[in-house]
């Protein structure tokens, strides 16, 4: 499992981001896979989920679950259990552990030190395009008394620039710094971690408070599943966050 390396949060909260290695699945979901979404047993999954789970000595039954649909859709919880529609999750309820599933998009797990509020984003391409995370900081600070400025946040293992290559399209969905030019073509290759970065720096969000994992999904097979690396038949890790009872 996964932690922020720098960044300090509170002991009343848990937080981790899980990996491929150990777990029951086989080929082609062989290591610690979260989901059943590409034909995993469930079996195997749930024996997983057990695993990671009691890292924080917590249960599935306690997992919020959005399901996931790449698009801007935050909801606000009180219980445990499955969010249609929707890609992120804010909670003040201790007890509950927000989860978001990937294989190339970016996790984002937050939280904040002056009052007792977490949440769990995913955004790929499409999430940053609609502004998912600035939406989720917004309905943050506008649901409860906290300041940006007490405010962190840590994105998980998802694509490095490198390995996102994108088409010419994206240069109307992005502004040129977060798009580097492919030699001798009309593509590009999209820092979407760079641009979520600096979604939260524009919310307020210290520039220090805020952590990017030195991951890549794609380039560290033996670690993370990867959609783009592996032709959309592979596992995927969670991301959880939650208060602590």
């Amino acid at each position: 499992m996964l932690k922020p390396q720098y960044l300090a949060y509170p002991k009343s909260i848990d937080l981790g981001f899980s990996t491929r290695e150990g777990g029951q699945s086989t080929t082609p979901f062989h290591g610690l896979n979260m989901s059943t979404s590409r034909g995993d047993l469930i079996e195997h999954v749930a024996a997983n989920r057990k695993l990671f789970m009691a890292q924080f000595n917590a249960h599935e039954s306690q997992l919020a679950q959005p399901i996931q649909i790449s698009q801007d859709q935050v909801e606000i919880v009180t219980t445990p259990g499955l969010y249609p529609a929707c890609d992120a999750l804010i909670t003040e309820t201790p007890g509950i552990y927000l989860s978001v599933l990937t294989a190339d998009c970016s996790p984002i797990l937050i939280w904040s030190e002056e009052y007792p509020v977490v949440a769990a984003v995913h955004s790929g391409w499409q999430g940053s395009e609609l502004d998912i995370l600035g939406k989720t900081l917004e309905r943050m600070l506008d649901s409860y008394s906290i300041t940006p400025a007490a405010i962190s946040m840590v994105i998980g293992p998802g694509l490095s620039p490198e390995n996102f290559k994108v088409g010419p399209e994206f240069s109307e969905k992005f502004q040129t710094e977060y798009l580097l030019k492919t030699a001798g073509g009309d593509r590009f290759y999209f820092d979407n971690n760079r641009y979520l970065k600096d979604t939260a720096m524009h919310h307020g969000i210290p520039a220090d408070q805020i952590e990017i994992l030195p991951y890549c999904s794609y380039r560290d097979d033996t670690l993370f599943f990867s959609h783009r690396r592996d032709q959309g038949i592979t596992g995927r890790m969670m991301s959880v966050i939650g208060i602590q009872t």
